[in-house]
């Protein structure tokens, strides 16, 4: 069964809701991001807002924050929440969560490097893990739920095909010889999630996918990035330098990419209806995976939408 229209203009809406819920104004507001979650920086406070859509739950969004609270009590290097006159997450009327962080002005000059990740990733891996349980890692639960979901305008095949590569890797990821030990993960940690702080250090934000896992998946996506997007292989290099770990000498690499893969080509299935000029793009990243090429040249979802 197809989903609902995925667009901006519900996101506008939650975002308008929330806003007088806390007692700022929407208008000018700038959308920054839009796939699972849209992101807007308001023009009338310093504050980024995050509100998830319909493929989040509000415990999901009520977890995040409490992560976020965490994360800033151990001093580590994530974003922070806004100081507001309400409970966060803010339910709006249509039901999406919305959470306020501070906002931190960036300098396309001073952009974070991907060896600048190996710092707090070392950090976060290193946590004990916090006094409530945080989920396991689980790679496949979301995509599985955005195949479910997929618009009813998908072809067949398609949808065939990456329910048929996600039953792979879930054969595969059981057996994989993890070389570190389980540990806190950030789960989604690359360079278009760190942001640089007035300090001038990195700061990691997007914490949805924060888990119990290997941490091995978290430094798979700046090599993925390195294959598909044409990112300097220097950088990763001196990535893994600091980090202490190379993934490329490690067997179970292979099926952390595919599930990459399978994230990225699931993530925008509800935007591709909206948003046709999504659509060569995924389908030419969908045509690599079924013809087995395994390096890009892949386009930022960004830069064709």
């Amino acid at each position: 069964m197809g989903t609902a229209p995925f667009d901006a203009e519900a996101f506008h809406r939650a975002l308008d809701g929330a806003c007088r819920t806390v007692g700022v104004s929407a208008e000018g507001a700038e959308l920054l991001h839009i796939t699972v979650n849209a992101v807007f920086r308001l023009r009338s406070a310093p504050l980024v807002v995050r509100i998830a859509g319909p493929q989040l739950a509000t415990e999901d969004a009520t977890r995040i924050v409490r992560l976020a609270r965490w994360l800033e009590d151990q001093d580590l290097p994530t974003v922070r929440l806004a100081a507001l006159p309400v409970d966060q997450p803010v339910i709006t009327a249509n039901g999406m969560p919305a959470t306020f962080w501070r906002y931190l002005p960036q300098r396309p000059e001073h952009q974070p490097t991907a060896s600048e990740l190996a710092a707090p990733l070392r950090r976060i891996h290193a946590l004990d893990p916090p006094p409530y349980p945080l989920p396991e890692w689980n790679p496949l639960r979301v995509a599985r739920a955005r195949l479910r979901r997929a618009p009813d305008d998908i072809p067949p095949d398609d949808l065939a095909f990456l329910h048929g590569l996600a039953d792979e890797v879930a054969d595969e990821l059981p057996r994989l010889p993890f070389a570190l030990p389980r540990a806190v993960i950030h789960g989604d940690a690359h360079i278009g999630n760190m942001l640089r702080a007035p300090e001038g250090h990195a700061v990691l934000c997007d914490l949805d996918f924060m888990c119990l896992g290997p941490p091995e998946w978290d430094l798979a996506p700046e090599l993925v990035g390195c294959l598909r997007y044409g990112r300097p292989w220097a950088d990763y290099q001196r990535l893994v330098d600091a980090y202490g770990f190379d993934p490329r000498d490690w067997a179970g690499l292979p099926a952390l990419i595919r599930v990459h893969a399978l994230n990225v080509l699931t993530v925008v299935l509800p935007l591709l209806r909206t948003h046709p000029s999504l659509r060569a793009e995924w389908h030419r990243r969908i045509g690599d995976l079924r013809d087995g090429v395994r390096t890009g040249p892949w386009v930022s979802y960004r830069t064709v939408m």
